[in-house]
């Protein structure tokens, strides 16, 4: 049984801004997930250099959650990087055949753990027809790129499904994980769950982060 793992997730829109909040947590976390929104898929736009991501201190911890339209025009930047774990969603590549293409040359390039993302408005099929592409799943708990969003309740029907078709693959989720929700994504099958508002909107983020940590390694055993 795989354990259960906090990410941190960065969402900023300035290189300053991501060094700000890495500095705050990189040394407390195994990884840190940093989200890049072009502002055509996702958002209003983040930092986007990702080559820049070298710099940070301790930066093979990164995992980069692609919230982009056009994947295969970060594929040369993510192999320049080689990030711990590198997420892009299945609704980017938008029927383009892409995927393939994308998700080999990364495997054949780069040592990152890959994985595909799943919009909660989206059906599971999309997912399951690429697993064997894939080291994981993300699933969204609310439309990506916006944090604050409600949480969409149907995402732990759709992670509970996948997981009793493919007991085997590892499943994340992002949206809404705090102290309430990350027993019942527990007990739905996640085990990457990452975690923004929650972290770095009030308090020590590296507190903010062990206690998470307490309360997901409590949902796994109880």
């Amino acid at each position: 049984m795989h354990e259960v793992e906090i990410v941190p997730a960065i969402l900023r829109r300035t290189w300053e801004g991501i060094q700000e909040d890495w500095a705050k947590i990189h040394a407390a976390a195994h990884h840190i997930q940093i989200d890049i929104t072009d502002g055509v898929f996702a958002g209003d736009g983040s930092f986007r250099d990702v080559r820049a991501f070298k710099r940070l201190p301790e930066s093979d911890k990164i995992e980069l959650h692609m919230m982009v339209h056009t994947p295969a025009n970060f594929v040369d930047d993510v192999i320049d990087l080689n990030p711990a774990r590198c997420v892009f969603h299945v609704e980017a590549f938008a029927g383009s055949g892409d995927i393939e293409f994308v998700y080999k040359k990364l495997r054949q390039e780069t040592s990152t753990g890959l994985a595909l993302a799943l919009n909660p408005s989206s059906p599971n099929t999309w997912l399951e027809e690429h697993v064997a592409l894939l080291d994981y799943v993300l699933f969204m708990g609310y439309a990506p790129g916006w944090a604050g969003q409600a949480l969409d309740p149907n995402v732990f029907v759709k992670m509970g499904q996948f997981r009793d078709k493919h007991a085997e693959m590892l499943i994340a989720v992002d949206g809404h994980v705090d102290k309430e929700t990350i027993p019942d994504f527990v007990k739905a099958g996640a085990r990457i769950l990452c975690a923004n508002s929650s972290v770095f909107k009030e308090g020590s983020p590296r507190e903010n982060l062990r206690q998470l940590e307490l309360v997901a390694q409590a949902a796994l055993t109880s």
